[in-house]
């Protein structure tokens, strides 16, 4: 499984000076040549390939290819490379279908010219050095200093180094493989049925326990905060110098995107600690492709909604629950709210649906019991995968009434 370990270097940091020099030099390597694939494609002529700009500036000796490890100057180049194939293949399919698109695709970009472009090493630039402490050491000719790490050496594979400019830092994200367990380490029946939200962002049912719901009320604090200091920031910025990104929104912007990654990281670790402690094997979640697109929820509630990154928070979950032998499935989540689950109601659209909520948050069956919403919802999302769930519910003895979980992030 490849997984990746993320370092944040600050200004104060000894290597942020170093690593600011190579990731501008590779931006000077990415423009020169975005400037010879912009003149190919606007005169009509085909696109000479990542191993055609290789080819000829190795034997141009061209000053910016040279003043880069070779292997990191190639990186660049098949970065462009395929960014140019991404804007093509886009281009392509928006003239067949446009409706398909929020905007036309545009092309590759030139950076800034006192910019910087993420940099790449590779594996067989980079390795793991022997000692009390692990560290990643570079090659010489890219001029930085060996970085402490965490990953056990025994038992991963360094793959590549990646140098990501931000605003105000850069991220150093570490990519390794580690081995995964061929044979589940959870020998468990128990199934787990997962419904995301807003208030409540991860509701929880399983045959083996209580369910539990995760509050989101953090992370609406956090987005909500995050929104009001970068209006009041955005608009000193196009009054006193007519800009729309300062380096007090990037640092604003990089502080709420830790947060978030925190609490996703925590909520995932949650579950699938849950899920080992009490022998569940199989979790459904629910996911809708483009469910964030022409929402019409209010104002207030898109603005909430679009900000938090659930994608993020199912990939994090997959990968954790992979590392354990617990099998994910994600389900669409169509009529899972509406439908009266515990009555085994249809999944389908009906002109008058057996349950109802009687009130916020609560959703009354038709068979006289009542159930918190998300709970409901919960385990709609396990029926679509497991027909049978309500009836493994039941036989379960499990109650319906959740447990709430605050995380400190």
């Amino acid at each position: 499984m490849t997984l990746t370990e993320r370092h944040i270097i600050k200004p104060t940091h000894p290597i942020f000076k170093r690593i600011k020099d190579f990731c501008h030099l590779s931006k000077n390597l990415y423009n020169y040549a975005n400037f010879i694939l912009r003149e190919h494609y606007f005169a009509g002529f085909k696109l000479p390939t990542a191993y055609d700009l290789i080819n000829r500036f190795v034997k141009e000796s061209q000053r910016d290819y040279k003043a880069l490890p070779a292997q990191s100057a190639q990186q660049v180049l098949m970065l462009l490379s395929q960014n140019w194939k991404s804007y093509l293949k886009a281009l392509k399919a928006y003239k067949l279908k446009p409706s398909s698109f929020l905007a036309r695709p545009k092309i590759p970009k030139f950076k800034p010219k006192d910019g910087v472009s993420i940099g790449v090493l590779t594996n067989q630039q980079t390795s793991f050095t022997k000692g009390r402490m692990t560290k990643i050491k570079f090659p010489k000719k890219a001029n930085l200093k060996r970085l402490i790490t965490k990953i056990n050496p025994q038992t991963s594979r360094l793959k590549q180094v990646r140098l990501i400019p931000k605003t105000t830092c850069f991220i150093v994200e570490v990519v390794y493989e580690q081995t995964t367990h061929k044979l589940p380490q959870t020998h468990g029946i128990g199934i787990m049925g997962i419904d995301l939200g807003l208030n409540n962002f991860v509701t929880a049912i399983d045959n083996q326990s209580s369910p539990f719901i995760i509050k989101g009320g953090g992370v609406k604090s956090v987005n909500q905060w995050f929104n009001k200091l970068k209006a009041h920031y955005q608009a000193k910025a196009k009054t006193s110098n007519k800009c729309f990104w300062t380096k007090r929104l990037g640092k604003l912007a990089l502080w709420r995107e830790c947060k978030v990654n925190d609490f996703m990281h925590k909520a995932s670790a949650y579950v699938v600690g849950h899920c080992l402690k009490k022998g569940i094997s199989t979790i459904v979640i629910g996911k809708n492709d483009g469910w964030k697109q022409e929402l019409k929820l209010g104002k207030r509630t898109n603005q909430n909604f679009t900000n938090i990154p659930y994608e993020s928070f199912i990939e994090k979950l997959a990968y954790k629950s992979a590392l354990v032998g617990i099998t994910l499935h994600t389900t669409e989540e169509r009529f899972t709210s509406k439908c009266d689950h515990l009555a085994n109601e249809p999944m389908q659209h009906h002109e008058q649906y057996l349950g109802k909520r009687v009130k916020r948050g609560l959703f009354k069956s038709s068979i006289g019991k009542s159930l918190n919403a998300d709970i409901n919802g919960a385990i709609g999302i396990l029926r679509k995968v497991f027909p049978d769930a309500v009836k493994t519910l039941r036989d379960s003895g499990v109650v319906f009434t959740p447990v709430k979980i605050s995380l400190a992030f």
